[in-house]
């Protein structure tokens, strides 16, 4: 006897076309996370490097001070990684804001096409040091003028090192961390091109070259708040600068 199989193949149809819309809006919403997930993988990491670029530099900063017993001044859009010194004697800077002068440091690291050092984004990497006066001479960035500052046993206060004031609220009117900062070094992150917030905005109101720097001597230090903050600070301690220095002799 011959089997009928004409009622099974009546059931057999492919997708309608509500069932597709709903696997490919599935297959869209799985897809947008994956991407999501790894844009957010890729943009720790580039905070993660950079984070560890800004270390390196802090550290080759105290080694400076240690075999030349003074900062580096920073460097300009013009200099190509190397310090702007404006008068040598006094150790008067071309720029108490800037970049960081990679070369003059001896720091072999990806720099960008006009010599700047450049972070994870490939912003270049910007670097203010005080400019506290002791006599004639610049109290970082001159050998005598931070002998003296040495000597005379006067602390770093607020009223006469007027750096850095590094906050966790906008315009450094909350909380301040630290204020007796020889200097810093940080990065604007991945907007340093496009930054609008008031606290990102306090760490770059100035232009040097096609970039942004800071124009004043208040810097604000947060958490990453994404495109409202994503700043990335490193500061110096004139505590261990100092340490540093005496154990190197070159202080007293």
């Amino acid at each position: 006897m011959k089997r009928d199989t004409t009622v099974g193949l009546s059931h057999t149809r492919g997708f309608s076309l509500i069932e597709m819309a709903v696997v490919m809006m599935i297959m869209g919403l799985l897809l947008s996370g994956l991407f999501q997930a790894m844009g957010q993988s890729t943009e720790n990491t580039r905070r993660t490097d950079t984070t560890s670029l800004l270390n390196q530099v802090e550290e080759a900063l105290y080694g400076y001070a240690q075999a030349y017993g003074r900062l580096p001044c920073p460097g300009t859009n013009t200099s190509a990684g190397v310090e702007a010194v404006a008068i040598v004697a006094t150790g008067q800077c071309s720029q108490a804001h800037g970049f960081v002068p990679h070369v003059t440091l001896g720091l072999q690291s990806q720099a960008s096409s006009n010599g700047l050092l450049v972070d994870a984004w490939g912003f270049p990497v910007r670097y203010s040091v005080a400019t506290l006066v002791n006599g004639w001479n610049r109290v970082f960035t001159n050998v005598n003028g931070l002998r003296a500052q040495f000597a005379s046993g006067t602390p770093l206060t607020p009223d006469v090192l007027t750096l850095l004031c590094i906050s966790d609220a906008p315009a450094c009117a909350g909380v301040v961390q630290a204020n007796t900062v020889p200097a810093l070094v940080f990065s604007m992150g991945a907007n340093a091109a496009t930054f609008t917030s008031a606290e990102e905005s306090e760490n770059a109101g100035g232009l040097l070259g096609t970039h942004a720097v800071p124009n004043d001597n208040e810097f604000v230090s947060t958490t990453y708040q994404g495109d409202n903050y994503d700043d990335i600070l490193v500061w110096l301690s004139p505590n261990i600068l100092f340490s540093r220095l005496v154990a190197a002799g070159r202080l007293p």
